[in-house]
């Protein structure tokens, strides 16, 4: 046990530094040097000691990333020294006006400048005191920022203590927080799926991340950050160029981007724009152009400053994936779950190589923000395969345009559109005669984590709706082989094949079939909660809201959709004609295991002793739950080979991770 050891407060402040050593080869350089088991031998002896001693704690330990407190708001922090902003040019002649001008005046035995890529993030400035990270503080106006130290503290990357054994009394930097495209398309796929708000692009995402008010959101979102500049350190610590003050910061354990460049005239430093310019669509995030700086910090102060920004450096903004077009149109899309979304429909125009005749508008509220107006021009822009989306409103060619209204009335089946108190969702409530909501309906429960019926795309299951063969999924059951052929395009053996899938999907497991009913904000794993509570299908239906909300993990907004859902008379009906039609659900019998019993499980990686589904499988069928992201409800990570980010995840949240036999050794 960790108290019987002597010297206990010297071996906490050794493992401290170990930790944080292996974390940094893990999550800053991607380079581990031992094992996750021994990881999480050393992490779990540092966690005992601190429950044991909690007077050991200090802030700059491996467990204090995250705070348990949720933000009342955020405070206003004056920069020490102004972040200023940077000036632009928007093509190569304005650049080399700048270039020019510079060599010209100050440098006319040439000119070394500093090349990094313009992260479309967050731009943020960063305190240590003695070699501990103190404190985080926006741009804001440049002069007065706003303190998100709690969320900045969660992103794994940054040093909460300073590499080395000399750190300065004080260093300030200025760095990039910024999203992986990835991340940011994933993150947004699920907040759709919840019918939530969704972010705009990657630099939103980062942005209303960092100003969340409970750290536990930033914690989870897996933000990066990437340090470009030095503002204060002690004179002690004298470099003569930015390039060296880099690599001191890199040297304190800092992550520094990898494509940075020294560039020694204007021909290279044309080169490097245009050779990331070609990488852009390539790149895991977005950049939106170079920034150049001179390299030789005193020939800076030389060349000053103007009241707004350095006249040493300048941001040559990248123009192949923006163009401008006019708005000439707003329509609005119908979602499964009846959500409103507008869409601008454009004057077509190329963009990076691709034509583009449409944007996603997002909500009513980006319009507002951005204040788009019909028959507006607009710059739209495009980054890899991120949808298109406008950027802003060319307002100086505005003329003879027409505000952007909700329609009071569905543009498809014509119901009532109804707004969700606090939300910016619009939703139109005629659920059940408005075909693009019965089209996504159906498709939703025909789809591969639900009754997993092959051969049944949304063309088809259109052209079923307007033959009137179908009107609801529990239709589909009652399908005849003659009803089918007479459609056009409709071959016998397509058809033979579709009728045959379907007959092959009226056994489905009760947590399939829970989620194939499209219930709002029940995802698969909500629904193996509900399974696993519920003895049949009969028992879930007639369940009342009071013993729902009781339910862990089902909170008050998801217990009403239930209630709602199976309060609909309509709904009823089709669970009904979908038993008589002769599906049987499979009442898995629960056994229950102490072990295993109300255990919320996450599973990453690879396994050979059973494949993943199975494990799923044997959790539930032993009352366990199981969740596809790490949360601070989550009791268990089954870990397997090659691990995806949840691994890291739950280090950082004292999830207890086991191996694969590890958790058949809990059966």
């Amino acid at each position: 046990m960790p108290t019987q050891r002597k010297n206990l407060k010297k071996y906490y402040s050794d493992l401290k530094k170990k930790i944080t050593v292996y974390s940094d080869q893990y999550y800053t350089h991607d380079s581990p040097t031992i094992t996750d088991q021994e990881f999480d031998i050393l992490y779990n002896d540092l966690l005992s000691i601190e429950k044991e001693h909690p007077e050991y704690v200090t802030k700059d330990s491996p467990s204090q990333r995250i705070g348990a407190k949720v933000l009342d708001g955020f405070k206003k922090i004056k920069h020490d020294k102004p972040m200023m902003s940077l000036s632009n040019a928007s093509n190569e002649r304005e650049f080399l006006d700048f270039y020019n001008k510079i060599v010209e005046e100050y440098a006319k035995g040439g000119l070394e400048f500093f090349a990094e890529p313009k992260f479309d993030g967050l731009a943020i400035s960063l305190t240590y005191i003695s070699g501990n990270f103190h404190s985080a503080v926006t741009r804001g106006d440049g002069d007065v920022g706003e303190d998100v130290t709690s969320n900045v503290r969660t992103i794994k990357s940054l040093p909460m203590t300073l590499k080395g054994s000399k750190y300065p009394k004080k260093l300030v930097v200025t760095a990039e927080i910024f999203s992986l495209i990835a991340d940011f398309k994933q993150i947004n796929s699920n907040l759709q799926e919840n019918d939530e708000k969704t972010f705009a692009n990657p630099r939103n995402f980062a942005a209303g991340t960092i100003r969340q008010l409970n750290p536990l959101v930033a914690f989870k979102r897996n933000l990066q950050i990437y340090i470009h500049g030095l503002i204060d350190i002690d004179d002690a610590y004298t470099d003569s160029t930015h390039s060296e003050s880099l690599k001191r910061l890199q040297k304190f354990g800092f992550n520094i981007c990898n494509t940075n460049k020294i560039i020694k005239n204007s021909k290279a430093a044309i080169e490097y724009f245009n050779l990331m310019s070609d990488k852009r669509a390539t790149l895991p995030y977005e950049i939106d152009g170079i920034v150049y700086k001179i390299n030789d910090l005193q020939l800076r102060e030389t060349v000053g400053y103007t009241s707004k920004a350095p006249k040493w450096s300048i941001a040559y903004k990248f123009t192949s994936l923006q163009s401008e077009t006019q708005l000439v149109d707003v329509k609005f899309q119908v979602g499964r779950t009846g959500t409103i979304t507008p869409v601008a429909e454009l004057k077509p125009v190329r963009i990076g190589g691709v034509k583009v005749s449409r944007a996603s508008l997002h909500n009513m509220d980006e319009i507002v923000k951005k204040d788009i107006q019909i028959n507006d021009y607009v710059f739209v822009k495009r980054a890899g395969d991120v949808i298109p989306e406008i950027d802003r409103v060319n307002k100086n060619k505005r003329n003879n345009t027409k505000i952007v209204k909700m329609p009071s009335k569905c543009p498809s089946c014509g119901g009532i559109i109804t707004k969700i108190s606090d939300q910016s969702i619009f939703r139109c409530s005629n659920e059940l005669k408005c075909k693009p909501q019965i089209i996504q309906s159906i498709s939703h429960f025909v789809s591969r984590k639900a009754m997993n019926i092959i051969g049944l795309g949304e063309n088809i299951i259109s052209a079923l709706i307007d033959a009137k063969k179908i009107n609801n999924y529990s239709d589909l059951f009652y399908l005849q082989k003659e009803d089918v052929l007479e459609m056009e395009r409709m071959a016998e053996l397509s058809v033979m094949n579709l009728l045959n899938s379907i007959d092959k999907s009226k056994n489905p497991d009760f947590d399939k079939f829970i989620y194939s009913l499209g219930i709002r904000e029940v995802g698969s794993a909500t629904a193996r909660i509900l399974a696993s509570k519920y003895k049949n299908i009969s028992f879930l239906v007639n369940a009342e809201l009071n013993e729902l909300t009781m339910i862990k993990d089902i909170g008050p907004i998801v217990a009403k959709n239930i209630v709602d859902y199976f309060n609909n008379n309509a709904n009823r009906d089709k669970i009904d004609r979908l038993i008589l039609s002769g599906i049987e659900i499979n009442y898995k019998k629960t056994i229950f295991n102490d072990a295993i019993s109300e255990k919320l499980f996450v599973i990453t990686g690879s396994f050979s002793i059973k494949p993943r589904k199975e494990i799923e499988e044997i959790i539930v069928s032993l009352g366990g739950k199981v969740s596809g992201a790490i949360s601070k409800n989550t009791d268990f990570l089954i870990c397997g080979d090659k691990p995806g980010s949840k691994l890291a995840k739950a280090k950082r949240e004292d999830i207890k991770i086991i191996s694969e036999k590890e958790f058949f050794k809990l059966l």
